[in-house]
């Protein structure tokens, strides 16, 4: 090797970025000590799990709802040092707006999002469904979530807040739509890929979690009944602490490399069965 060629090496070693690997050790009862989680519709099955989980690890948990009774009620299962609770409606936006600071101010800071608000089609029936009934689905699951996450992104943004975010969508956002619901789950995917782009550059981590039929009260199953169904090929319905430990990773520091993904849990539904 010639002097160039040595004096070359040495130059492109000199300007090489390195890059050293990032571990981050798991455990079970500290992952999340100091950081504060909002999830909007934490009294719902699958955002109380995701609320227990995160809460198991260390995670401060804000709850918001719509109903000030149930959130009273689940209040008393968290150590009191850990939880909040605050009520809030998606079809009064500006309200949520308006609270946001407040909401903030309950922990000091909020490092963690989860929207997991939602509701079905009522008499899902495509011959039949009103503009109403249209209107009051897609405002609750995708205008909603929009501008939630708009909020909680420019709170993360103004803070330097490296934040996550996790949207809880459906399976049915991967399969052929005409309910309101399966509409406003398509919009809640695209939504997801847009916004962890968006994010991306900020140090915010965006993904969403697609369960499939999961065993709460929002499809009628209660404590106690069977799980069996034929919705998918495992033949029972998902389980909301299924959902809550892919939540659990995805909004953790060990996730960070997820970025924009839509995790089916769904026993194969929206992945190779299309109802």
């Amino acid at each position: 090797m010639g002097i160039k060629g040595l004096i070359k090496r040495i130059v492109v070693f000199i300007k090489r970025k390195e890059i050293l690997p990032v571990l981050y050790p798991v455990t079970t009862d500290h992952e999340f000590d100091g950081k504060v989680a909002l999830i909007t519709g934490g009294s719902g099955g699958i955002g109380f799990a995701i609320a227990k989980r995160l809460s198991e690890s260390g995670c401060k948990v804000i709850i918001t709802g719509t109903n000030e009774g149930k959130l009273n009620r689940i209040k008393a299962e968290f150590p009191q040092n850990r939880v909040k609770i605050f009520q809030i409606d998606y079809a009064d936006l500006e309200r949520f707006t308006e609270k946001i600071e407040e909401i903030e101010k309950l922990f000091g800071r909020i490092d963690i999002f989860v929207n997991s608000v939602g509701v079905h089609t009522e008499n899902v029936d495509f011959w039949k469904i009103t503009p109403d009934e249209f209107d009051r689905v897609i405002n609750i699951n995708l205008k909603g979530a929009f501008f939630a996450c708009q909020l909680i992104g420019k709170y993360m943004k103004k803070n330097k807040i490296k934040g996550h975010i996790l949207l809880i969508s459906s399976s049915r956002g991967s399969e052929p739509a005409w309910s309101p619901y399966g509409i406003s789950k398509w919009g809640i995917k695209g939504l997801t890929e847009g916004l962890a782009q968006m994010f991306l550059p900020y140090g915010i981590t965006v993904n969403a979690i697609a369960p499939g039929s999961t065993a709460t009260e929002l499809i009628g199953v209660k404590e106690g009944d069977s799980i069996a169904t034929k919705e998918n090929r495992v033949g029972r319905y998902i389980m909301p602490d299924e959902v809550a430990n892919v939540a659990k990773l995805l909004v953790s520091d060990a996730g960070n490399m997820i970025v924009g993904e839509t995790i089916h849990i769904s026993g194969g539904r929206g992945i190779f069965d299309i109802r």
